[in-house]
């Protein structure tokens, strides 16, 4: 019993550290142009190795983006344990939601570029939907948050708009994190990209935001 249980944990620690050298190559030089033999190299274990845990790239290109998002959504996401946040208006709680997103520009643009990344690798290898449902699962755990403060702002009277939350989650999410994926994937890539601070600029557009929802 002994040996298995530590036959066990050699085999969570080998799989977690294949995908930390994963997530940090992906990030560095995308998932295209990163190779296995590196992974494994990073990693500290045989090519062969990782194909035991992991059939395909790709495979291990989502089992990367899940992980990564877990990653974000327990640093950054969990608005919720913030002290009164229960008492807050829904404005006030949306803003506090609004306001993680910045932070995740300000740190993460690693992770930014990772999902522009994967998007594109997605797209390009035509994966199945039915592949992605774990990883859509990760994104999706913010909307009950987004959606109970647009509920509570129509109910309070700080938040007016015509749509439902649900339409309005999912535009704020794309709207957001279209806006933080462009500038983290391509920064100052024109003379007119730099004229403004791109960490303001995804300030102001968020703050747009909340205000065209403002009553």
């Amino acid at each position: 019993m002994k040996e298995s249980a530590a036959r066990m944990r050699r085999t969570q620690y080998r799989a977690q550290k294949i995908l930390e050298a994963a997530m940090v190559l992906f990030c560095e030089k995308g998932i295209e142009e990163t190779s296995i033999d590196e992974i494994a190299e990073r990693a500290g274990v045989g090519s062969a190795t990782i194909y035991r845990y992991y059939e395909t790239k790709a495979q291990l290109a989502i089992r990367s983006g899940i992980e990564y998002w877990k990653k974000i959504a327990g640093q950054y996401l969990n608005v919720t344990e913030i002290k009164r946040y229960s008492d807050m208006s829904g404005r006030e709680q949306l803003e506090c939601i609004m306001d993680a997103l910045i932070v995740i520009f300000e740190r993460e643009t690693g992770f930014l570029k990772y999902l522009q990344e994967f998007e594109v690798f997605v797209r390009r290898y035509e994966i199945d939907i039915e592949r992605l449902a774990e990883y859509e699962e990760c994104i999706m755990s913010l909307k009950p948050r987004v959606t109970d403060a647009l509920e509570k702002g129509l109910a309070d009277g700080t938040l007016d708009f015509e749509w439902s939350p649900n339409e309005v989650c999912y535009s704020l999410a794309h709207t957001a994190f279209g806006v933080m994926k462009r500038f983290a994937w391509n920064g100052s890539m024109l003379e007119l990209d730099s004229q403004v601070e791109l960490i303001l600029q995804v300030k102001i557009a968020i703050k747009l935001l909340i205000r065209g929802l403002a009553a």
